[in-house]
């Protein structure tokens, strides 16, 4: 490497212990210019252009330290200053002598690896050798840290600017960042929907990208204009005809009754009966029609022919009736059947006015996709603040598995993938491992983690309470954009994500500003300190301002019109 930086010495390697370096700092020498860092902590770097100030020690920043055949690139995490005492014995031979004596101070830096420059500047992340103790280090210009993060980015995305070199830009790579799927997370107030916005607004200046974010507190309705299309809570519609059998059996059937296997196969033989016969399915030329092909059926007679069976009597031995084989058997899957068809709440599901045909279909994914004839719209947002929570994990589940089955076929039909990126917003609410309410759609995004890669479906998890997501979804999880997190439970968990040689870099989470993330993992070469870009118009997501609003003069307040969009859902 042949950078000027890499001739200013600031101190030498003092101790290595697998996944950190501690690096100890010399002391400024005024016969050496280009060596040693004064007590401000500030060096001149020389360079072409003159002299550039840099700070030494701050936490987020780089330093190279000296290897056989190059250097080790290694970020600052720590750093202290110890002050040793001078023994008595030589304080008083000293006194003697009249020499005044000072308290010797150690800094010390503690560093974890991130990866090799070698001779000719190319960065590797990883190191296949550390460097020993009294390994010489150098401090690191802005120049080098640019080509670094230049040589790896894919094209010329940006998040923002590097928190501790505010004139550079952040550099990712997209493609690794999507479609090895990556997690947002962050404690509430640390800037998530934010840069959640912002993420999405740089996606949609692409022309032909396809972006699904489900927006679960409606903060992201206004967010990106006229590059999306925003389906609300009563514009929503997902036919129960688009359910595959297991989903429509999860609604209808508890498996832990008795009665429950004869309702599941008698089910099964009724919905292939019902799919086959729809004079429309006739008229599709599908060669074979199975109990999860996507066609209308007539779901009240599938329910009507339940009703039949479960009363029916049947003639008797001596000219009498008797009950039916099934007599009884399908009494409780008709009462929950009943109790859904009767909840307004699922009539999104059962009662769809406007797609009531097998033909629909394509109208209804040109809307999931934006895909909207002469109204392409690059993000979709699903409004679900107006959705309740028991209805909530139904919907999202459908559309997960219908995004992943379209990416699927579309690979099978054209030999090429059709990207599209899913932003899960507050994914611990229902993709959580603990909540039993949640597993459709929660194995519905484990199957994108774990297979979108290979079809084109990327997704992006957002959450405050990484603990209670997902475990199989966040291993899967390539990139990890770390917002302020306090909590040390969280801080641990996160941490035990991380591979081992960037773990103490989590200690650095709590001092993260809002809006201010650290960026880990397979888009970035190195771990990196960002200050996102502000969103432009930026999420609803601001707090309420309590002192301002109570300052103001006493109103009379309108309940009457809450109440009334409360009771009728609609506002």
């Amino acid at each position: 490497m042949t950078s000027a930086a890499s001739s200013y010495r600031i101190g030498k390697v003092i101790s290595v212990s697998g996944d950190q370096i501690f690096v100890s700092l010399a002391d400024l020498d005024e016969n050496e210019p280009a060596s040693g860092v004064p007590a401000s902590m500030s060096v001149d770097l020389p360079g072409a252009s003159g002299p550039t100030p840099l700070l030494i020690g701050q936490p987020g920043t780089f330093i190279l330290v000296s290897l056989p055949a190059g250097y080790l690139l290694c970020m600052v995490i720590g750093i202290d200053m110890k002050e040793e005492r001078i023994p008595s014995l030589e304080a008083k031979r000293a006194g003697e002598d009249s020499v005044l004596l000072l308290d010797r101070v150690t800094r010390i830096l503690s560093t974890v690896p991130v990866g090799t420059l070698d001779a000719s500047g190319a960065f590797e992340r990883g190191a296949d050798i550390l460097p020993t103790v009294n390994a010489p280090v150098f401090a690191v210009d802005a120049d080098t840290i640019d080509r670094v993060y230049a040589g790896y980015a894919e094209g010329d995305f940006s998040l923002g600017s590097l928190s501790l070199i505010p004139n550079q830009t952040a550099k990712i790579n997209l493609d690794a960042f999507l479609t090895r799927h990556a997690a947002i997370l962050g404690q509430t107030g640390g800037g998530k929907s934010w840069t959640v916005a912002s993420v999405v607004q740089k996606l949609t200046a692409f022309p032909q990208s396809t972006v699904v974010l489900f927006d679960l507190h409606g903060e992201y309705g206004e967010t990106f204009g006229d590059n999306a299309d925003v389906i609300s809570a009563s514009d929503l519609e997902l036919p129960y005809w688009l359910m595959n059998s297991e989903e429509l059996l999860g609604l209808m059937v508890d498996r832990s009754e008795s009665a429950a296997p004869n309702q599941i196969a008698k089910f099964k033989e009724l919905l292939q009966a019902a799919k086959e016969s729809h004079t429309e399915n006739a008229a599709l030329s599908i060669p074979k029609i199975t109990i999860d092909t996507p066609v209308y059926f007539d779901f009240a007679k599938l329910i009507n022919e339940f009703r039949r069976l479960d009363t029916e009597m049947v003639a008797g031995a001596r000219g009498g009736e008797k009950q039916g084989p099934l007599y009884g058997q399908f009494t409780r899957l008709l009462m929950r059947i009943d109790s859904r068809m009767n909840d307004r709440r699922y009539d999104l599901i059962f009662k769809p006015k406007k797609y009531g045909t097998s033909a629909s279909m394509e109208e209804l994914f040109r809307r999931l996709l934006g895909e909207l004839s002469k109204a392409r719209k690059k993000a979709v947002i699903i409004d679900l603040s107006g959705v309740p929570f028991d209805v909530r994990a139904s919907v999202i589940s459908l559309i997960l598995r219908c995004l992943f089955d379209f990416a699927y076929w579309y690979r099978r039909v054209n030999g090429e993938k059709y990207p599209i990126a899913v932003f899960a917003d507050e994914a611990h609410i229902y993709l959580s491992d603990r909540d039993s309410n949640a597993e459709a759609a929660r194995m519905s995004a484990e199957r994108i983690a774990k297979e979108g890669r290979k079809y084109g479906i990327s997704l992006t998890v957002i959450s405050q309470r990484p603990r209670e997501l997902s475990s199989t979804i966040l291993s899967q999880c390539g990139s990890f954009l770390c917002l302020r997190i306090s909590n040390p439970d969280d801080q641990a968990y996160v941490r035990n994500l991380l591979p081992d040689s960037v773990r103490g870099i989590t200690a650095m989470f709590s001092t993260l500003r809002r809006g201010e993330a650290i960026l880990l993992g397979d888009s970035v070469m190195m771990p990196t300190r960002i200050r996102i870009d502000a969103p432009n118009p930026t999420p609803a997501s601001d707090d309420a301002s309590f002192a301002k609003a109570w300052a103001n003069a006493p109103i009379d307040l309108d309940v009457n019109s809450v109440l009334t969009a409360w009771r009728n859902q609609t506002s």
